[in-house]
């Protein structure tokens, strides 16, 4: 019974590194010319910023289990300043990559809306008749 302590306590300070490995993810996607662009382009682009997107939340989720795991082993001895730093730290770190995504997505919208525009010009109006002959 002695021996499961420190056992346990030695897998449980293993295990804490674990959260320590947040790794932001890379996101790299070329957004079409909405003007130039076939529908699978511009399909493929959605998905992948969804894709990106669903990365995003889950470093955020990482991020977010670290910071309580650190407040978590600081206990009550952490100072309130050092908690806010600790929380702005890891925002910063969210919030940048949110931001790429961001600035990916805004553009992504300027482009759907060239395409549509596109599309939108090449089609025959919706209430033009036929020509009789």
């Amino acid at each position: 019974m002695k021996v499961l302590l420190p056992v346990a306590l030695l897998a449980a300070v293993t295990a804490a590194p674990a959260f320590a490995d947040c790794v932001a993810p890379t996101i790299s996607i070329n957004i079409p010319d909405g003007s130039k662009a076939a529908l699978a382009d511009m399909l493929a682009t959605q998905r992948a910023i969804k894709d990106a997107d669903a990365q995003v939340q889950q470093f955020a989720d990482c991020l977010k289990a670290e910071q309580d795991a650190k407040l978590a082993a600081a206990g009550a001895s952490m100072k309130d300043e050092d908690k806010i730093k600790l929380g702005t730290e890891y925002a910063d770190r969210q919030n940048e990559v949110a931001d790429k995504l961001q600035k990916l997505a805004d553009q992504f919208n300027v482009e759907v809306r060239a395409y549509k525009a596109k599309a939108a010009a090449a089609a025959p109006p919706a209430n033009a008749t036929p020509a009789k002959q």
